[in-house]
C-alpha cells in the first residue's frame, strides 16, 4: 500500500512539475543582426536545474543557477553569444552569418523532486537581402486595346531568392496571366536571382482614368518588401472629322440664310441679302419710275 502511494505521488509530481514550455525564435534575421531565441516554461514548485540550447543537435549554451559559472557557452560553428544579454529565458546571437541559419531547439530540465525535461525547438534563417528594388522591363510607354502586353519582373541576388507578385491597378492578375520561372544561381552558391512574367491582352477595363498601372513586389519571409511601380497610357485612336465642301451646318441668321446659286456667300447674316423676284417684275418697276420722273419734270416748266 505505502509503494503504490509512493508510486501515484511521484506520478503527480511529475505532471504538476515542468509544463507549458514554448519558444519563440525570429523566422528569418538578415545576415550580421542580432537575434534574441526566448525559451519560456512553468516549473510549479521545482528547482530549475538547467536550461540548454542546440543547434543542430549540438549545445552551444548553458544557463544553470547551481553550476559555477551560472552561464557556459560551446563552440557551435560561428555562433558568437552575447552573454550580457542572455539569461534562463533567453539567449542573445549576435554578428549572424549565413551558417547561423538551421533548427535550435530549448531543453529545460527541473530538479528533485520531479526531474522532468522537456524540449522544444524552431527553425532560424538567416538572409542575404537584396540590394535594389524590383525591375520591370519591357512596357510601353501607350497600349491600344487589344494590344498585347509583356513584361519581365526581376530581383537581384539574395539568399534565399525572393517572392516575387504582380498587381495590375493594385488587384493580382489571373494565374494564367502570369509566367512563372525557377530562381537562377549565380557563380556563387549562396545567392539567387528572381523573375516573373506578366502577358494578357488589354482591355477597357484595364485603364482607369487613361492609365494603366503595373506593380512588382518582392519579399523575402516578413524582414523584407519592396515594390517598384510603372504606368502606361491608353493609346487612342485619333478621330477627324469631315465636313462637305459647300454645306453649312448649325449656324443661326438674323436673315435668310445664304443662297450660294444666287451669288450670296456670307454666312455671317450680316448685309448682303439680296431680294429676288421675276424679269418682269424688275421691267415694271423701271417703266414707272420714268413716268413719274418725265411728270415731274413737266410740272416744274409749267410752273415757270
Amino acid at each position: 500500500m505505502d509503494r503504490k502511494i509512493l508510486i501515484l505521488a511521484h506520478i503527480l509530481g511529475i505532471c504538476s512539475g515542468l509544463r507549458e514550455v514554448r519558444v519563440q525564435i525570429p523566422t528569418a534575421v538578415r545576415k550580421g543582426d542580432t537575434a534574441l531565441l526566448n525559451c519560456w516554461y512553468d516549473i510549479e514548485q521545482d528547482p530549475l536545474y538547467a536550461v540548454k540550447w542546440y543547434k543542430g543537435g549540438r549545445e552551444f549554451y548553458r544557463y544553470a543557477p547551481n553550476e559555477n559559472p551560472v552561464v557556459k557557452t560551446f563552440p557551435n560553428g560561428n555562433l558568437t553569444v552575447k552573454k550580457s544579454e542572455s539569461n534562463a529565458t533567453q539567449v542573445a546571437l549576435t554578428n549572424l552569418e549565413l551558417d547561423a541559419a538551421g533548427l535550435y531547439s530549448c531543453e529545460v530540465s527541473a530538479d528533485a523532486p520531479s526531474f522532468h525535461t522537456a524540449m522544444i525547438s524552431a527553425t532560424m534563417n538567416v538572409v542575404e537581402l537584396p540590394s535594389q528594388r524590383p525591375s520591370i522591363h519591357g512596357l510601353r510607354r501607350k497600349y491600344r486595346i487589344e494590344d498585347r502586353l509583356r513584361l519581365n519582373c526581376t530581383s537581384g541576388r539574395s539568399k534565399p531568392a525572393a517572392n516575387l507578385t504582380w498587381y495590375i491597378n493594385d488587384r493580382q492578375p489571373i494565374p494564367s496571366h502570369v509566367k512563372t520561372y525557377s530562381p537562377l544561381d549565380t557563380n556563387e552558391s549562396e545567392w539567387q536571382v528572381s523573375q516573373i512574367g506578366l502577358q494578357f491582352l488589354v482591355t477597357h477595363d484595364h485603364f482607369v482614368n487613361g492609365k494603366l498601372k503595373i506593380r512588382c513586389s518582392a519579399s523575402i519571409y516578413d524582414i523584407y518588401w519592396q515594390s517598384t511601380e510603372v504606368s502606361a497610357e491608353e493609346d487612342r485612336p485619333r478621330v477627324i472629322h469631315y465636313e462637305p465642301a459647300a454645306t453649312i451646318i448649325g449656324i443661326n441668321y438674323l436673315q435668310p440664310p445664304p443662297n450660294f446659286q444666287t451669288g450670296q456667300k456670307k454666312p455671317d447674316g450680316q448685309v448682303g441679302v439680296k431680294v429676288l423676284g421675276s424679269s418682269a417684275t424688275a421691267l415694271g418697276s423701271s417703266s414707272s419710275l420714268r413716268i413719274l420722273l418725265e411728270m415731274f419734270v413737266f410740272l416744274l416748266i409749267a410752273i415757270r
